[in-house]
């Protein structure tokens, strides 16, 4: 029946049934790709931790051990999810879904004798793959549905200019912001936390460890500057609508902490003194705050498309 009437206009409304389709096809889509934005970068907190854990227990440390068997079986069960969201909503390819699958396959299989470099880069490299796709979605989302679908039926939509270039920017940037930049910040205080738990687990950091973890941190440093910067402006831009925002502010301090006893104690060339739970925990406190505002991001721009949804819904 709906075939039938794609060419007509619905009923008292001037507008085709072929642009109430495109319209909600789209908003759809744009639903389940914030979903499954979501779902990856808890998948990547997951790996994440199972790198810093994996690697103290290499180390000989039997503090993580009663963890580190909840997160595997987590892991799991989040891989298995994401396998059938994916397939269900097309979003992600046939080769992205292999690629998951394999790397974590390469990880679990026998890690117990891994070497803690390969161990390392396994683990970074599937979390690399999980980012590129997290990128890849927020990127398919830059358009508002609004923009996109009233320019191809030749409709503006009220409260906004005809290009739509003012809601469309402030999109952009918020995708980019916690998508790109965000993510990134994250693994590299996930990088510093594997690496400096490892070094505290065994109580000294050798060559590779110390090299690694210098440019980790010079990396956070450089990365923490910019991400202040990009936060004190879209607080500005967003004018409250991020509230979980002011927590990357809050909490640079403790990621200052963190990267100076990493320097004084880890990387001092002495015996280490801090416990190797306490840098893991430290670290993770700061690494949740910056997840959790890939999170809260992705709920804007999810209510962000209700909103488009409504608008269109209001059209006269």
């Amino acid at each position: 029946m709906i075939e039938q009437l794609t060419s007509l206009e619905a009923p008292n409304t001037g507008v085709r049934f072929a642009d109430f389709e495109a319209f909600c096809a789209t908003y759809r889509q744009r639903q389940d790709a914030l979903s499954l934005i979501k779902q990856l970068n808890q998948m990547t907190k997951a790996v994440q931790r199972h790198r810093g854990m994996s690697m103290a227990l290499l180390a000989g440390s039997t503090l993580f051990q009663g963890d580190f068997n909840v997160l595997q079986h987590q892991v799991e069960r989040r891989l298995a999810s994401l396998e059938v969201f994916a397939a269900q909503t097309g979003l992600l390819s046939a080769r992205d879904k292999e690629n998951l699958h394999n790397a974590w396959h390469t990880i679990r299989a026998d890690w117990q004798g891994d070497d803690v470099i390969d161990n390392f880069e396994l683990h970074s490299h599937f979390i690399e793959q999980l980012q590129v796709m997290i990128a890849a979605l927020a990127k398919l989302l830059e358009r508002p549905v609004s923009v996109l679908v009233a320019a191809e039926a030749g409709l503006d939509l009220p409260g906004e200019d005809a290009s739509g270039y003012p809601k469309m920017f402030k999109q952009i940037e918020l995708l980019n912001f916690a998508a790109r930049q965000v993510t990134t910040m994250a693994e590299q205080v996930g990088r510093i936390r594997a690496l400096s738990t490892y070094a505290a687990a065994k109580g000294f950091c050798d060559y590779h460890h110390d090299r690694k973890l210098r440019y980790a941190i010079s990396t956070a440093r450089s990365s923490n500057e910019k991400l202040r910067h990009q936060t004190e402006r879209l607080e500005s831009v967003l004018t409250g609508a991020l509230p979980s925002l002011s927590m990357i502010k809050t909490y640079e301090l403790k990621l200052m902490f963190l990267l100076n006893t990493v320097e004084s104690d880890v990387l001092s060339g002495m015996t280490i003194t801090t416990n190797s739970h306490n840098l893991f925990k430290l670290a993770t406190e700061i690494i949740d705050v910056y997840l959790k505002v890939v999170d809260d991001a992705m709920d804007l721009v999810s209510r962000w498309n209700d909103e488009d949804l409504e608008g269109w819904l209001c059209l006269v």
